[in-house]
């Protein structure tokens, strides 16, 4: 199950058709974030023309951007239980799309932070 995979994964920003969210094992939340979101787009952007060092640039500020939007206290049930709704909503394209973020980062995160 997605979710599952997810929640094993740190967190990360994804978009989802036109919103952001951030997502993985201590998050669930929408972004709303311009500069955060912008360094979606790129990273995307450079991961698809296999641009380094700027791909680990922009994965390694998505990182960072999850780690500042964490809220205090942990909800475990809560975040399964968003992620779960969010994921619920989507169309089969966007839980493609969604699939391939995901695929993309467990590549990266062997890759710079292996």
């Amino acid at each position: 199950m997605l979710s599952e995979r997810i929640l094993k994964l740190p967190g990360f920003l994804y978009q989802i058709g036109n919103n952001y969210y951030y997502l993985g094992k201590w998050i669930c939340k929408e972004c709303t974030d311009q500069a955060a979101t912008d360094c979606v787009t790129m990273y995307q952007m450079c991961r698809a023309g296999k641009e380094e060092p700027e791909t680990n640039t922009y994965f390694q500020k998505l990182r960072a951007y999850s780690d500042f939007a964490l809220e205090v206290p942990y909800n475990p049930s809560k975040i399964a239980a968003d992620m779960k709704a969010i994921l619920e909503s989507l169309s089969d394209e966007q839980l493609h799309n969604l699939t391939e973020q995901i695929d993309y980062l467990e590549e990266d995160i062997t890759r710079y932070c292996g």
